[in-house]
């Protein structure tokens, strides 16, 4: 995975997000084939995230995999989650793509990946 950044926390209706801009894997629940992405912030609730190719479809059930960061010292673990696209936007994010937003329906923190 790329290098994590982490800022401080961003309000949201939600919760409290956490810009956490990591890269990203997801796909349709089910099938095979990963797509790259990045995260943009996270929450306990959800995830959004920016892709550059066709995004998936709202309600669609999906997979996804990021690194999250522990602490300074030693290196992020990796979060698998599954849940549920909530939105798309395009260009929204100011660099082209779209933005999907997933909530967040089950989840399991994993040691390092090669994702």
């Amino acid at each position: 995975m790329n290098e994590v950044l982490v800022t401080g926390p961003h309000e949201h209706r939600r919760g409290t997000r956490f810009a956490i801009m990591t890269s990203l894997r997801y796909r349709e629940h089910g099938t095979l084939k990963w797509h790259p992405g990045s995260t943009v912030n996270v929450s306990r609730s959800g995830v959004l995230f920016r892709v550059g190719g066709e995004p998936p479809r709202p309600a669609q059930r999906m997979d996804f995999v990021f690194a999250l960061p522990l602490n300074g010292e030693s290196p992020p673990s990796h979060v698998r989650c599954t849940g549920r696209v909530v939105r798309t936007e395009s260009g929204s994010l100011g660099a082209g793509g779209h933005a999907v937003a997933v909530s967040i329906e089950g989840y399991a923190l994993e040691g390092r990946l090669s994702v």
